[in-house]
């Protein structure tokens, strides 16, 4: 799959069941999430997110955040309440449409559509704090690793990036993700379909390790999902060193 390809998949579940494509609870399928519940879910994971980096001793800057794979806004309309601005970018138009008329902040939140294998959009040493979250997993392996070593470029001395990305495990681990892709295509005959792409941690790792970036928390993500019997879910917390 290449950038233009997941451009179209992400536009087109960002038109027809944007909330559902971003938390793909199956209850909620079909336009039945509340917008208040949705964001909710948001502000709880950055309170919680902002707590465990606190309770680890993690000290941050509270002042540019970028929001990677923003969708519509869940966690970069939070993430407001706790820095003096923040960028939210995603490869889907449709998504940002819809972020930026769900924007309860236009003073301090902008929303940017960016459909490069990179983000060159932002110069080097930009933001205090990157942020993402059951996002990356959507990307073909050799892009995430690209916007992780992105993340490393963006981050100010001293920043803060925490993210997550998952690897996949058993069986899964011997499938190549092009036989899996031409598998989802045929099952799913030309319609939008969520993709999931594992990385293994010492990739990811060496993409940290290349940029600059210091390993502060490795852990096992708390998310369950119907995908942990083929995926692990890792969450990394990154610090740019100041010298």
């Amino acid at each position: 799959m290449n950038i233009q390809e997941a451009e179209k998949i992400w536009n087109k579940l960002g038109q027809d069941d944007p909330m559902w494509a971003v938390l793909t609870d199956p209850d909620k399928k079909g336009g039945k999430w509340n917008a208040e519940q949705f964001f909710q879910t948001g502000r709880d994971e950055v309170g919680e997110m902002v707590k465990k980096l606190h309770d680890a001793g993690i000290d941050f800057q509270r002042g540019k955040a970028l929001d990677f794979g923003c969708g519509l806004g869940r966690l970069s309309q939070a993430l407001s309440n706790c820095f003096s601005s923040v960028d939210g970018v995603d490869i889907s138009a449709s998504m940002i449409e819809g972020a930026r008329a769900f924007n309860h902040a236009p003073e301090k939140v902008f929303y940017h559509v960016n459909q490069k294998a990179d983000l060159s959009m932002f110069p080097s040493a930009t933001f205090d704090f990157i942020y993402t979250c059951i996002c990356l997993q959507h990307i073909p392996a050799r892009f995430q690793l690209v916007y992780i070593s992105e993340f490393m470029r963006l981050l100010k001395a001293g920043g803060v990036a925490h993210f997550q990305t998952i690897h996949a495990r058993g069986l899964r681990a011997l499938v190549p993700d092009w036989f899996t892709e031409i598998y989802r295509k045929s099952k799913h005959r030309g319609k939008a379909y969520i993709p999931m792409y594992g990385v293994p941690v010492e990739h990811v790792l060496g993409a940290i390790r290349a940029g600059g970036g210091v390993v502060k928390v490795h852990e096992p993500s708390a998310y369950e999902q119907q995908w942990e019997s083929r995926f692990s879910s890792d969450n990394f917390v990154v610090i740019k060193p100041t010298c």
